[in-house]
C-alpha cells in the first residue's frame, strides 16, 4: 500500500475510535417495531404499562425525537393518544410518542392527584423507567426528548420539570398547572403552558401563577416580554431566560377543559398538537 493511503487508512480508524460519524452505531441493535407497542415494565415494585406509537418514517436508521405524552385524571395512554392525535403528528414529522398509563388513571404531580398522589406513586422515577426501556428498543436522540401532557398530566409535565430536567429538552404543559412548590429544577429548560381562559376545572389563574413562578424564580428570566395574538389566543412570552431557553404562556378563549384543537374540540383555530410539536422542533 502507498504511504498517502497507508496514512488516510490510519486517520480514519483513528477517527472511528475517538468517536467520529458515531450515528449510526448510537442505532446499534435498535430493533424496534414499527406501530402501536403495548409495554409493562416493573418500576418502584409495580407493574406499570405504556404504549409506544412508532411511525415508519422515525424508523430511519438516525436518531429521532420522542414525546412523551402524561393523560388527565380519569383517562389513559391510550385516550391521550387518541385525543391529541400525536401519534398522526409523529408520523407526520418522523418522531416517536409515548405514553404511560397512571395508577387508578392518576398521576402524582405533587399536590394532586388521587390516588397516586395519595399513595405516594414515584411517578417520575416510572417517567425514567419508561424512558429508558424505550430507549432500550428505538434510536431516540437524548437531546431531544421532550413532555407534553394534559390536566393532570399537564401538572406531571411541571412535576418533571421540577424532579426530571436532566432527561428531557423542553416541556409543553395543557392545561394544567404547577402541582410542587416549592421545587428544585436541576437545569433550565424551554417551557410552553397553554392554559383555557375560561376552564372550569384549572382555573386560568393557575396557569398565570406558573408563568410568573418560572419567569421569575426557576428559569430566570429578564423583564422582556412579547405577545402573539390569534384567532381566539393571546400568548405571552418571556424570550430571555436563563441558559438561552424562553418561557411562554398561551391563553386560549372560548373553551372548556379539552385540549385545544383535539378530538373533543376540533373546530378550534389553536391546534394545540401542532403548536406543541412547533415549539419542541424550534428548541432543536
Amino acid at each position: 500500500m502507498k504511504r498517502p493511503a497507508l496514512l488516510l487508512s490510519f486517520l480514519g480508524v483513528i477517527a472511528a475510535a475517538c468517536g467520529g460519524d458515531s450515528g449510526p452505531d448510537l442505532c446499534a441493535g435498535k430493533s424496534g417495531a414499527a406501530g402501536t407497542q403495548l409495554r409493562t415494565i416493573t418500576s418502584g415494585g409495580r407493574e406499570r404499562t405504556f404504549r409506544i406509537d412508532a411511525p415508519a418514517s422515525a424508523l430511519n436508521g438516525r436518531p429521532v425525537p420522542l414525546v412523551v405524552m402524561f393523560h388527565g385524571v380519569f383517562s389513559d395512554a391510550e385516550r391521550i393518544q387518541t385525543n391529541t392525535g400525536m401519534p398522526d403528528k409523529a408520523a407526520e414529522e418522523g418522531f416517536i410518542t409515548a405514553a404511560g398509563d397512571g395508577i387508578g388513571q392518576s398521576w402524582n404531580a405533587g399536590l394532586c392527584c388521587d390516588p397516586a398522589a395519595r399513595d405516594g406513586v414515584d411517578d417520575v422515577q416510572f417517567t425514567r423507567d419508561m424512558v429508558a426501556a424505550i430507549e432500550d428498543e428505538y434510536c431516540i436522540d437524548p437531546a431531544q426528548i421532550y413532555a407534553s401532557g394534559f390536566s393532570n398530566g399537564g401538572a406531571m409535565v411541571f412535576r418533571v420539570v421540577c424532579d426530571a430536567s436532566d432527561l428531557f429538552a423542553a416541556f409543553a404543559p395543557v392545561g394544567g398547572s404547577l402541582a410542587l412548590f416549592p421545587c428544585e429544577p436541576s437545569q433550565v429548560r424551554p417551557l410552553y403552558i397553554i392554559n383555557n381562559v375560561d376552564d372550569p376545572i384549572v382555573p386560568y389563574d393557575l396557569g398565570e401563577f406558573s408563568f410568573q413562578t418560572f419567569t421569575t424564580l426557576y428559569n430566570r428570566c429578564d423583564e422582556t416580554r412579547t405577545t402573539d395574538e390569534g384567532p381566539n389566543s393571546t400568548c405571552e412570552t418571556a424570550p430571555v431566560c436563563a441558559d438561552d431557553t424562553s418561557t411562554t404562556l398561551c391563553g386560549i378563549r372560548g373553551t372548556s377543559h379539552v385540549w385545544p384543537g383535539g378530538a373533543v374540540d376540533p373546530d378550534d383555530p389553536f391546534r394545540a398538537t401542532d403548536v406543541v410539536w412547533d415549539f419542541f422542533a424550534g428548541t432543536q
